[in-house]
């Protein structure tokens, strides 16, 4: 009896010790889930601090996940609709022990719809947003066009920028996830303006 009840306790530290690297959904905060959207941007000379977002990785008892393994998963990539500064197609990251990992993504282009960037923790989705979002990016629309960046903000942005500033409305130049586009999307533009990707 007493091996069967030792057994039982030693099962039980193994399973909590693994039940603690799990991340849970609704534990788990990010930076982003005010727009829910990922905003990426060129990062030369400097990152734009607007695009820098954090995530807070706990498990289901509420506490932070040490050395969590953090990937961000941007959709468009294969299709050309986004493109990551330096070819990039993996974004990990690894939580302190607060269980806080920070970003700030480098790149153009936009992807609306389904799974446009999803966020896991040890394998766990713990984050799923619909709008990836750039200003290096030279369309009007507003679900992503394939080849529509050029790993820097210039003239062509503008003037896509500006067609869809002037008609007010949704386009994957709204940077806040707003619905429509105004003055804080037109003050995220002016400061990305002539921002490239490093060579």
């Amino acid at each position: 009896m007493k091996r069967l009840i030792f057994a039982f306790c030693a099962l039980a530290v193994v399973a909590s010790a693994a039940f603690a690297d799990v991340p849970d959904a609704t534990k788990c905060s990010s930076s982003l889930d005010s727009t829910n959207r990922l905003l990426i941007v060129p990062n030369t000379p400097t990152a734009y601090g607007g695009a820098a977002f954090t995530l807070t990785i706990r498990n289901s008892l509420n506490n932070p996940i040490n050395n969590c393994l953090v990937e961000v998963l941007i959709a468009g990539l294969t299709d050309s609709k986004t493109h990551l500064c330096g070819g990039v197609t993996t974004v990990t990251g690894t939580t302190n022990v607060s269980g806080v990992v920070s970003f700030n993504i480098g790149g153009g282009g936009c992807f609306k719809g389904a799974n446009a960037c999803v966020i896991r923790g040890n394998g766990t989705e713990v984050r799923n947003y619909s709008a990836v979002v750039s200003p290096d990016y030279a369309g009007t629309d507003n679900v992503g066009v394939a080849g529509r960046w050029s790993v820097s903000v210039g003239l062509a942005d503008f003037s896509s920028f500006s067609t869809a500033y002037t008609a007010g409305v949704a386009s994957c130049h709204d940077y806040d996830n707003g619905g429509s586009m105004g003055l804080a999307d037109f003050s995220v533009f002016g400061a990305c303006y002539n921002k490239t990707c490093t060579p």
